[in-house]
């Protein structure tokens, strides 16, 4: 997971909303891919990366532009980020796709990763590889949902906003939430309307007891209240059944959690 430096990014939100009509014309440059820069060789078995590779060559899913999965997996975006035309050249890409088409096969990969014949050993050896991948395909919706917001005063994409605000460097982590990456204790996002609708839309995914963000939404909306005002965020999530995809992610398949988040954060600042 890649978090920047905002000292090295445009401060500019308005080349960013003006690009969004003009970056799927014109541009030659290739989208971000998840996993490109390898997948190492710390597997278990043979068969996860046998399913990995079968996946990621998959042109459908590559035609899906994931966001979810892209946030912790992709060089290429973390490069993407900083240029505005190119960062939302992906997001229209991304916000483009036939949702139904994308959403299905994501929860489909979900459930094949977690087969013996696949990564099962792998994810109980919570192999990070493996477990990031879980966490894309299944936070593939709300992080569908939340990128695909807009600024209505800017037209930009609220996450353009959010990752080149250098103002408020700490507005871009929420977006790691559906990931189950805790905000950090120093979190003080700007309080906007992107961030009351973004946060709204992962409320939404946290009454999923399966969804990785229900282990971490409570304590973030908390967090931000405390900066935005009591109840700019409804921190309650309603209760449901613990399925086995919930039980899943309840063993330490909801993402790599504060410590990464941490050590990223560590490893941009060095």
């Amino acid at each position: 997971m890649h978090l920047i430096r905002r000292a090295e990014r445009s401060t500019s939100t308005s080349s960013s909303a003006s690009s969004i009509s003009t970056a799927t014309s014109g541009s030659s440059d290739a989208l971000p891919r998840p996993f490109d820069t390898g997948l190492g060789n710390n597997f278990t078995t043979s068969t996860c990366p046998t399913f990995f590779k079968a996946f990621l060559s998959d042109e459908t899913f590559n035609e899906c532009v994931p966001l979810s999965l892209l946030l912790q997996t992709s060089t290429s975006f973390f490069t993407v980020q900083r240029s505005p035309v190119r960062l939302a050249q992906t997001l229209s890409a991304s916000c483009s796709v036939n949702f139904d088409t994308c959403s299905t096969l994501m929860a489909s990969l979900a459930r094949q990763i977690q087969s013996p014949n696949n990564c099962a050993a792998d994810l109980q050896n919570q192999n990070p590889v493996a477990m990031q991948a879980y966490d894309g395909f299944v936070a593939y919706q709300s992080l569908y949902h939340a990128g695909c917001l807009l600024n209505s005063e800017t037209g930009a994409y609220c996450f353009s906003d959010a990752v080149t605000n250098a103002t408020s460097p700490t507005d871009s982590y929420v977006y790691y939430l559906p990931l189950g990456v805790s905000l950090p204790g120093t979190t003080a996002p700007s309080c906007s309307e992107c961030l009351r609708d973004t946060m709204s839309a992962f409320g939404s995914a946290a009454t999923n007891r399966s969804q990785p963000v229900s282990n971490v939404f409570a304590s973030a909306a908390a967090m931000i209240d405390l900066t935005c005002g009591a109840d700019f965020v409804n921190a309650s999530i309603p209760h449901q059944p613990t399925s086995a995809a919930a039980s899943l992610a309840s063993t330490g398949l909801g993402g790599l959690g504060s410590i990464a988040l941490l050590v990223s954060l560590l490893t941009v600042l060095m």
